[in-house]
């Protein structure tokens, strides 16, 4: 099996049985259209599928399926579709520079389907635009849209104006992690065994960098105080002035009681924000990962960093999200889909279900934090989950999105909460 987000779709090295395959894997895991995937029955203009090329470069990029139906955002059926005599990668190439400007960076596969040589199965792959916003032209009307989960959406105002900043500092030299939480000295890191100097090798870390230069601040005594104070108005948690770890350009505050559950936020200078923990539950059996609690700490970092960027900062730009999961030698996953009331779950969020995850993946993508809407949160979790899904042979199920509806929506009232206080 190949990678249709990663491989080069246009290589013949890339075999039409071999994509075919991979999408068929798509129709029977029922995987629902989301920010990345979307699914079209024919290559008919009538729906407008170009207006989706300019929202997905837009905002992640993503993969469009013609050929394929379905009922809502759920594909039913690989079908195919009849060309009637029309080059169709022609068309299609056509169809996104005249509506498209400025022109996305897009790739075009067209396959006969094997099953009926009267159709065929095209795939429009979109990359995440470098020059945003791309405007979507349609005789005389001319908008912009973004992905907004399984949809498209016009962009409004604060959204446009992240478009613009993006492109403004696309030329700009490309911003690293913020390097001073990922040191060794930094103590950005979990110590295990618990109490001890030896740092774990297995965590997980999530590292947010403003791509502005300028969003540095000063690391000093008030500057810890705010950030404490937005990392317990968030977690409704008090932190202990003994909770502090300190290095030369970066802060690091403790949460929790040194167990699973321990959890490590870090400031560095440069404005940049970063979150570690442990990444499963240590038993008999050997190491469990709990993608619940996972994406639970996602929302909690990112809630904690929006209001911080907001209240001491006051910056309101894109960032880049760094994310590195870290298990030497693999870890099993609890049976179940779960709830925020059973949160030992996971193997059945993804398809098929997964009985254990590969050790080390690393993947960085863009993010919008101001506003810290339900739908971005559901995006971002979505985009890393589905990584994670990849790097072990998997796709998230149908399922995930009603799984972690819950826990976006309790995240964003903390969000708002936090800001009322």
């Amino acid at each position: 099996m190949g990678d249709l987000y990663l491989d080069d779709i246009e290589s013949k090295a890339y075999s039409d049985k071999a994509i075919l395959e991979d999408v068929r894997a798509l129709v029977k895991a029922g995987q629902r259209e989301g920010p990345l995937l979307d699914y079209k029955s024919d290559v008919s203009h009538k729906d407008n599928w170009p207006a989706t090329v300019a929202a997905f470069a837009n905002t992640f990029g993503g993969l469009i399926v013609f050929g394929v139906e379905g009922k809502n955002d759920q594909p039913r059926r690989l079908s195919g579709f009849d060309p009637k005599g029309v080059e169709v990668k022609t068309k299609l190439t056509s169809m996104v520079i005249d509506r498209i400007q400025p022109r996305p960076n897009f790739s075009v596969r067209v396959i006969t389907h094997d099953q009926d040589p009267t159709k065929e199965v095209a795939l429009l792959r979109v990359a995440e635009g470098q020059d945003p916003p791309y405007m979507h032209s349609n005789q005389s009307e001319h908008r912009i849209y973004i992905r907004v989960g399984a949809q498209k959406t016009e962009a409004d105002y604060l959204q446009l104006s992240s478009l613009l900043e993006k492109r403004k500092i696309a030329g700009l030299p490309e911003v690293t992690p913020a390097n001073d939480l990922v040191r060794s000295d930094s103590q950005l890191h979990i110590p295990r065994p618990v109490g001890s100097n030896q740092v774990s090798p297995s965590v997980f870390r999530f590292i947010l960098s403003p791509r502005k230069t300028g969003a540095g601040l000063r690391l000093n005594l008030e500057t810890e105080r705010q950030f404490r104070q937005c990392i317990m108005d968030v977690l409704g948690t008090e932190l202990s002035d003994t909770s502090v770890i300190r290095s030369k350009n970066a802060t690091v505050l403790s949460v929790g009681a040194g167990g699973y559950l321990e959890q490590r936020f870090g400031l560095a200078v440069q404005g940049g924000t970063g979150f570690v923990s442990f990444p499963g539950i240590t038993t008999e059996q050997g190491l469990f990962f709990v993608p619940m609690d996972f994406c639970g700490f996602l929302l909690d970092f990112l809630s904690v960093s929006s209001l911080f960027y907001e209240r001491t900062i006051r910056f309101f730009g894109p960032c880049i999200l760094y994310f590195a999961l870290m298990i030497p030698d693999g870890a099993k996953l609890f049976p179940g889909l779960p709830t925020p009331g059973a949160r030992l779950g996971g193997a059945n969020l993804f398809h098929p279900p997964l009985e254990a995850i590969k050790s080390a993946m690393v993947a960085q993508f863009e993010v919008a934090m101001h506003p810290l809407s339900s739908s971005r949160l559901e995006d971002y979790l979505e985009a890393i989950m589905i990584e994670i899904a990849r790097s072990s042979g998997s796709v998230l199920s149908s399922e995930f999105r009603s799984a972690m509806q819950e826990l976006v929506d309790d995240a964003v009232k903390r969000s708002i909460s936090a800001r009322t206080r």
